[in-house]
């Protein structure tokens, strides 16, 4: 996929300050070059941010501080395109995003959201032809998912921890999710499978799973004749049992499937001038209804019955209690007759029969006497009538109990009829059903025996099927896609060991090869042993191995007739495994340029540039290279394309225009 880079463009968050734009050339060295813990390691995140990253990872600080937008002016094939995303801020990233594209484009002043970063993923997919069928076949699997551009970005970056790494060779298969991602996209991305493949390989999927689907069905035809076959007796006898077949003998032993499939066929027909009886639509509904009314008025009645009962009790106590009481207070009467003759003889003077003395005033006491005597008689008069009262209420709740009890009878006895009725439609009804669910049966049958029997087909169908999965599994033969897989890694393994000859590492005259399965280089010295990078030591090695891997790769791939990987490589930094920048320049060196040329560390720091510029001529300038570097002019290549993140020098290429750099400090305060 042709995508180099021809500015990174900051836009500031004070919008009287115009955008900071740095420039790079395609089909060169491009290198950006400062002290330690100046800012260089940002411009990976950068790239990588206005790419599409999930995560924001440039450095929190000024940068962040003063940047409202990060962008980059891309070069595609046939179109430059400008992208910019907005600063996350406290977030770890933002789906913000400004997108422009055209056959030549200007830097505006200042952007503004236009689209998403969903987007942009799938303009580039669109671009690099990545194709839409996923990798995997089994559905479950979790990264077997379409590959995307955003894949690719493993070949594209070597930042700071990565490219001096032993134990990770590509950018972010640290993570297990990218690093599963990249095993399987592997062999897409060295071309040993295209979309064409990819293509087969979901066809041959769906034709298998089409096949499968009628293996099922013709066993379940078949299935059913066999249990047809088991049970057709039984079906037989149910339907003489049914007065289906009224004019069919009783079977017998040894008669064979076709016989009974024969009579059988004669109950649908059968059926349909079986008198069998109407039950009209909506008897049973009224019948129920009315059996729930009288059920309710019996209870109703009931009710009544008991509460009339109870009265009928409580009244024959009370009856009862007034006798007893009306016979008390006879007896008191009686003994209250002796007052009047008492009032008789005595008079208001009088002679006490005892003492003989005489009295002449009346006794107060024979008046008490005579008025309780007068109460007790009007008391027992009026209890001696109550009998009568009572012995009426009596009478009239009789009566209306002997009308609650009759009704209630005659209810109950309606009640009882109605559910003798319903039991009768209900035992029509479930024979009506009956006899439809057996027809229903039979008639599923006959047609399932007819076309278990008539399976030719089906059976065509699939012998089709067979043979397209045959001639696409002849197409994607797994030892022919093995033989591709191969030869493209003999080709990328050829490459690394010539560049890391040409880098002077160690190790170089061994077997050296790409491991897709573990992701890294393996050495297989001729003691027959095998060694993986992160086994071989020196951090030279590390570093070189993996410029060596990366431009072997991009050497592969631009040979392909179409690959997604985007022609950009970023290095950060890979001197430093050799030296800090002890010495800023040549001048500054304790013994000159004599010193310069002997220093072992420089003379690595060259070769790795030098090994950059052998991968460009080989590729004819279509490709770029950004590189973040502390060496300075101590490289002393007239070939590179410099520009100082510090001072501003520029060291200048042959072929190329000076280019204007600025150091991290001086971009920050231009903001202000």
């Amino acid at each position: 996929m042709k995508l180099t880079i021809l500015k990174v463009i900051l836009w500031p968050k004070d919008l009287n300050h115009a955008p900071r734009i740095i420039p790079f050339l395609p089909g060169k060295i491009n290198i950006i070059t400062g002290e330690s813990a100046t800012g260089k390691s940002t411009l990976t995140a950068i790239i990588d941010y206005c790419l599409g990253s999930g995560k924001c990872s440039i450095p929190v600080g000024l940068i962040r501080e003063v940047t409202g937008w990060f962008g980059l002016h891309l070069q595609l094939a046939n179109t430059e395109m400008i992208v910019a995303r907005r600063n996350p801020g406290d977030q770890q990233t933002t789906t913000d995003l400004y997108w422009a594209e055209g056959l030549t484009l200007t830097v505006p002043p200042t952007v503004e959201k236009n689209a998403r970063v969903e987007d942009l993923k799938n303009r580039f997919n669109q671009i690099s032809h990545l194709p839409s069928l996923d990798f995997s076949t089994d559905e479950n699997v979790g990264f077997g998912g379409r590959p995307s551009f955003r894949d690719m970005a493993a070949f594209n970056f070597q930042p700071q921890h990565i490219v001096a790494n032993p134990y990770t060779f590509f950018y972010k298969a640290d993570t297990t999710e990218h690093r599963e991602k990249l095993r399987i996209i592997f062999p897409f991305v060295l071309g040993a499978i295209d979309t064409n493949t990819l293509a087969k390989q979901r066809e041959l999927k769906d034709i298998e799973r089409e096949h499968d689907r009628l293996r099922r069905e013709l066993d379940a035809r078949l299935g059913a004749a066999r249990a047809w076959e088991a049970e057709v007796e039984s079906y037989y006898l149910q339907a003489r049992t049914l007065g289906l077949l009224p004019d069919s003998p009783p079977p017998e032993l040894g008669w064979p499937l076709d016989k009974y499939i024969l009579e059988l066929q004669k109950v649908p027909v059968t059926v349909r001038t079986l008198d069998i009886p109407d039950i009209q639509e909506g008897t049973s509904e009224a019948a129920v209804t009315e059996l729930t009314r009288l059920v309710n008025e019996e209870d109703r009645l009931g009710q009544e019955i008991g509460s009339i009962r109870r009265r009928l009790g409580k009244l024959d106590q009370l009856s009862s209690s007034v006798d007893e009481y009306g016979t008390t207070l006879t007896g008191q009467e009686d003994r209250m007759q002796g007052v009047g003759w008492f009032e008789e003889k005595v008079q208001n003077t009088h002679e006490c029969p005892v003492c003989a003395a005489v009295h002449t005033e009346g006794n107060p006491r024979l008046a008490e006497l005579q008025t309780l005597a007068q109460e007790l008689r009007s008391l027992t008069a009026s209890v001696h009538q109550a009998p009568a009262k009572l012995d009426q209420e009596l009478a009239v709740l009789r009566q209306e109990l002997r009308g609650r009890e009759t009704a209630i009878s005659k209810v109950s006895h309606k009640r009882k009829f109605l559910e003798g009725r319903s039991a009768v439609l209900s035992a029509q009804r479930q024979r009506v059903r009956q006899i439809y669910l057996f027809v229903g049966r039979v008639e599923q049958a006959l047609e399932n025996v007819s076309s278990s029997r008539n399976v030719d087909e089906l059976r065509a169908i699939m012998q089709t099927l067979a043979q397209k999965i045959a001639t696409l599994k002849r197409d994607l033969d797994p030892r022919v896609q093995r033989d591709r897989l191969n030869a493209a890694l003999d080709n990328v393994s050829a490459k690394i060991a010539d560049y890391a000859r040409l880098l002077q590492l160690e190790h170089a005259t061994e077997n050296v090869r790409l491991n897709i399965r573990e992701l890294t280089l393996q050495f297989s010295p001729l003691s027959g042993r095998t060694d993986f990078l992160w086994e071989v030591g020196s951090g030279q090695n590390w570093v070189g191995y993996h410029v060596a891997g990366l431009l072997a790769l991009h050497e592969h791939f631009i040979t392909l007739s179409s690959n997604p990987v985007s022609r950009f490589l970023i290095i950060d930094q890979p001197s430093q495994v050799y030296f800090p920048e002890a010495w800023p320049s040549i001048e500054q060196a304790p013994g000159g340029q004599t010193q310069i040329d002997e220093s072992p560390d420089i003379n690595g720091v060259r070769r790795i540039f030098s090994a950059l510029s052998h991968f460009l001529d080989a590729v004819a300038g279509q490709f770029q290279v950004i590189v973040t570097e502390h060496a300075g002019s101590l490289l002393g290549m007239e070939y590179l394309t410099c520009i100082s993140w510090e001072t501003g020098v520029v060291a200048m290429s042959s072929s190329s225009s000076p280019q204007l750099g600025w150091k991290t400090e001086e971009i920050i305060n231009l903001f202000h």
